[in-house]
């Protein structure tokens, strides 16, 4: 194996990390040349497996090691507004006499997934970072519902990363072909894929998405089957699964992390617990890709500001009014446009209130100075 070190230096880590034993993880040659851009000599790379309450469990060369982030990178993370998840990639030094080590701070992250966060005022929730896929999974039982899959879409494609629909428990529908077919309507150039963990039906299809040093994530409410898949697709059990109430479909919150395991030749997959609510903001939705269809209309607009409401020369009221696309998906973009419009105006807000604040504490600190 050949010792990763410092170009600048010319320094091994205090314990020299074997590039091959974090490939499986995702590790590369590129985010190791960003490592040493910035690490000092003594610090080392490690992936975040689960983060809760400023205490993160990460996978290195050793295995996995539990830390906090320094004083300097816990407020540099709050100023950002961008907490660890599940997926980041740090920089961590091992104190000596100390069982945890310490995160200095955090690689550039690829594609990542966010909500909207709920409550006044709320910051986009991280769900997981440096992603490949996104499985996306619904139920086909009374979880399916085609508007929560198009507000899923405009997550994962907001995120960077290549969203697959997975319709679980396949083996509980008997029309399966026809509820393939309506997500397949609402999510042009997705693949769709109907599966049991039960029966084995479709997982291969799963894996074909999944690969070694590749990373998923799964999303999706609350009983939908995900600790059942990632089981199904582990050969073992990972997660501990919930039996569902027959009264309304739904299952407990069995998973309280968000959380990352390595499936042998399968790469990294990072398991969610449910999400009652898909908000959408600005900064984590993509529109466009989720109603390719509708966006491919709208180049045809006379005007490019075009609302595709009144506007003469509107292509969207063409196509709707000649039958071409289907009114209820177009109320569907309209709901969704109004909520990420105003959610970008009360994030604005926020970050205006957040910067009074902050001017009017360094104004205080500097009157309480010139006292004293």
């Amino acid at each position: 194996m050949t010792h990763v070190v410092n170009p600048s230096t010319g320094h091994s880590p205090v314990s020299p990390f074997h590039f091959e034993s974090l490939a499986p993880f995702g590790w590369t040659s590129a985010q190791a040349d960003r490592f040493w851009q910035f690490a000092e000599p003594s610090w080392e790379p490690g992936r975040v497996v689960a983060f809760s309450r400023g205490l993160a469990l990460l996978q290195t060369v050793t295995g996995e090691v539990w830390g906090t982030p320094s004083g300097r990178f816990r407020l540099d993370l709050e100023t950002e507004g961008l907490p660890l998840c599940a997926g980041d990639w740090t920089a961590f030094q091992r104190p000596s006499g100390d069982s945890r080590v310490v995160l200095h701070d955090r690689l550039p992250r690829g594609a990542a997934l966010a909500r909207q966060g709920v409550g006044p005022g709320g910051r986009p929730q991280w769900l997981a970072a440096n992603l490949d896929v996104v499985l996306l999974l619904m139920g086909l039982d009374r979880n399916f519902n085609v508007a929560r899959m198009e507000r899923l879409l405009a997550l994962a494609w907001g995120s960077g990363a290549l969203p697959v629909v997975v319709l679980t428990k396949a083996d509980l529908q008997e029309r399966v072909e026809a509820h393939v077919a309506r997500i397949e309507g609402v999510a042009p150039g997705v693949p769709v894929l109907a599966v049991s963990a039960r029966t084995g039906e479709g997982l291969d299809e799963v894996r074909a998405h999944l690969a070694p040093g590749r990373t998923a994530v799964m999303i999706g409410s609350s009983g939908v089957g995900k600790s059942t898949l990632l089981n199904a697709l582990a050969g073992a059990e990972l997660r501990r699964t919930q039996e569902i109430r027959d009264s309304d479909g739904r299952g407990r919150h069995t998973t309280s992390l968000r959380e990352l395991f390595l499936l042998p030749g399968l790469g990294c997959l990072i398991d969610t617990p449910g999400i009652r609510e898909v908000g959408l903001s600005a900064e984590s939705a993509d529109l466009d890709h989720t109603f390719a269809d509708l966006a491919g209309f709208a180049e045809d607009c006379r005007f490019r500001d075009c609302t595709h409401g009144a506007e003469p020369g509107c292509a969207v009221q063409e196509a709707l009014a000649e039958g071409r696309l289907d009114p209820e998906r177009y109320n569907h973009y309209l709901r969704l446009q109004r909520e990420v419009a105003y959610e970008a105006a009360r994030s604005d807000e926020r970050l205006w209130r957040e910067r009074e604040q902050k001017w009017r504490r360094i104004s205080k600190s500097m009157k309480n100075y010139s006292k004293g």
